[in-house]
């Protein structure tokens, strides 16, 4: 089902990635210059309408459309075995499994770090998580187009899953012992990342081998979920750009 997808760069990037898909732009009067949207919907033969800021705050519900909309369905998301056959070859493998982010901006957020850092998916639960959305899509600057993101009804299960594909599974956790510096990523590589809030739940704790934290020096209890999973994500990253 079509929906208004809005922000500069997720509507770049449909337009990028599956512009068959788009049945329509718009774009404010005032982003009349925005050269490379209105060049990409030409090549694509897309329809492109100039509209009043009102009304497309009007279409997509928010003030925060910056100017563009994409009438387009939002990304599909892919089942669990689908992406451990996708990552199955790869000697190098790194999955984010989000429990209890709810926040769309923070989803977007980790969303486009994992895609801006390599990872093969993101894996979040069909409940108490947020979902595709076009708010997601537009803290996530549009990196859904790119990265394969599963919906798992749950994910301790999910997490077993992954295990019995290769995967070692890496849970932060504010009070484990070992830090981050301490550890050393198998190549095959799964993180858990709980909200700031909640945390992870005792059933998807239990299902990682290693409890690790984020070493810190300030006063204030915890990064959030957003920080925490780019500093995890990066360092990963940097351990097997190493190897």
């Amino acid at each position: 089902m079509a929906k208004y997808i809005y922000g500069y760069q997720p509507v770049r990037e449909v337009l990028r990635h599956r512009p068959e898909q788009v049945e329509q732009i718009m774009l404010s009067r005032e982003q009349s210059h925005s050269r490379e949207i209105i060049a990409l919907a030409q090549k694509g033969r897309i329809q492109i309408s100039f509209l009043p800021r009102p009304e497309l705050e009007r279409l997509a519900g928010t003030r925060e459309h910056q100017g563009a909309l994409a009438l387009a369905p939002l990304p599909e998301s892919i089942s669990l075995e689908d992406l451990l056959e996708k990552t199955q070859a790869r000697p190098d493998s790194l999955l984010v499994f989000l429990d209890q982010i709810e926040d769309p901006q923070n989803l977007g957020a980790i969303i486009r770090t994992a895609e801006c850092a390599g990872a093969d998916g993101v894996i979040i639960p069909e409940r108490r998580s947020a979902g595709v959305t076009p708010s997601v899509l537009k803290a996530c600057s549009g990196a859904l187009e790119y990265i394969p993101l599963a919906i798992v009804t749950n994910l301790a299960a999910g997490l077993e899953k992954v295990k019995q594909a290769g995967y070692w599974i890496y849970a932060a956790e504010a009070e484990a012992e070992k830090t981050l510096w301490e550890t050393e990523f198998s190549p095959k590589s799964a993180l858990v990342i709980g909200s700031e809030g909640k945390g992870i739940r005792p059933l998807v704790a239990k299902s990682s081998d290693f409890p690790i934290r984020i070493p810190q020096s300030g006063k204030i209890e915890s990064l959030n979920a957003s920080a925490s999973a780019a500093v995890l994500i990066f360092e990963y990253r940097r351990q097997r750009s190493k190897k």
